[in-house]
């Protein structure tokens, strides 16, 4: 048994105790196979005792993160329903979100996925994690969490958490609401660590000469380089980020051919966005923080209150921070060859 494990890598993935009938005994995840296998043999206790001397062999899958082998971990022992891996068999250390299918859906938490009226996002390792996430995000992207609506506002519309859908059924706030939870999912999804498709935008001048807008395109944390574009500024003169913002978004979205985000994210704060209300499309605006590139504030269309980003998830800080900075940066690739072209000219 020595020969196997010393052959086991020192990566994060799943290993899998098996006995000589080649059954599946246990299933676990670690952030370093090798030592997490060692680890078993050395404390020999409840119930390492019982498994360990019918383990006959020893498979391991390895993946890019501690996280996904969470993940892994609990979609195999769904799978094969290991003996000694009890605890894990009623899906209970785990978290989704669920989300109503209707008009007006309301978001809660559950640990398990039975309902067939909900639609899941997860699993999630934390529960606290991601009932402090939605607490948190909700004040830019308001939610309605009653499971049957009430005759009147409760304190969650008065705090301006809760958009009032019990009072306000009409057609707009149907359209609102489908948006807001576009953007809530797209969210969960890259902190499920999932690979939505998210675009970001910029604007980039001198004293409102040669003004240019860039577009890039992420699948999760991966970039797509070969969907990047890059406009001139048509219709607007002089410096008008928040109108130049408006004509190369209203310029995208005539393209059809290309295939659509599920998030836009734009540079700039609340005069931006407040120009871009009529995309199908959700938009969040993210501002800088006395000219940081590691931080800034988030704006959406559907709250006058804002976030920083230091208070969301690092998988979503990150790629928010990433998507802003790589738009900065490819706006001002065109940018400086216009400036270029022009001295060069002149």
């Amino acid at each position: 048994m020595n020969q196997i494990i010393n052959k086991l890598p020192k990566k994060p993935g799943v290993y899998i105790f098996k006995s000589n009938s080649e059954e599946i005994l246990y299933i676990g995840k670690a952030k370093n196979i090798k030592k997490r296998v060692k680890d078993h043999y050395q404390t020999q206790s409840y119930p390492d005792d019982i498994i360990i001397p019918q383990i006959n062999d020893i498979d391991f899958i390895i993946t890019a993160s501690e996280k996904r082998a969470l993940i892994l971990e609990n979609e195999l022992i769904k799978k094969f329903q290991p003996k000694y891996n009890k605890l894990w068999k009623d899906d209970k250390n785990y978290a989704y979100v669920q989300i109503s299918q209707e008009d007006f859906p309301h978001i809660s938490i559950t640990h398990q996925k039975k309902d067939k009226n909900f639609e899941y996002i997860g699993p999630f390792v934390s529960a606290k994690k991601i009932k402090e996430f939605l607490h948190d995000i909700r004040s830019i992207l308001p939610f309605r969490t009653c499971r049957t609506m009430p005759k009147k506002y409760c304190i969650y519309h008065d705090l301006e958490l809760c958009p009032g859908y019990c009072i306000k059924k009409t057609k707009t706030n149907k359209s609102k609401s489908k948006k807001i939870i576009s953007a809530l999912k797209t969210l969960l999804e890259i902190y499920a660590n999932k690979k939505p498709r998210i675009e970001g935008y910029d604007i980039s001048n001198i004293q409102g000469q040669d003004s240019v807008g860039s577009m890039v395109v992420f699948n999760g944390s991966d970039k797509s380089t070969k969907d990047y574009r890059l406009f001139k500024i048509k219709t607007i003169k002089g410096i008008d980020d928040p109108g130049s913002m408006k004509e190369i978004i209203s310029r995208r979205m005539k393209h059809e051919e290309w295939k659509m985000p599920e998030l836009i994210i734009i540079d700039g704060g609340k005069t931006q966005i407040s120009k871009l209300k009529n995309t199908d499309i959700p938009i969040i605006a993210l501002a800088k923080i006395k000219r940081k590139y590691d931080a800034g504030v988030i704006h959406s269309q559907f709250s006058k209150k804002s976030i920083q980003t230091k208070n969301l998830p690092k998988e979503i800080q990150n790629l928010f921070l990433r998507i802003r900075n790589e738009s900065h940066r490819f706006a001002i690739t065109l940018h400086k060859k216009l400036r270029l072209k022009h001295a060069i000219q002149g």
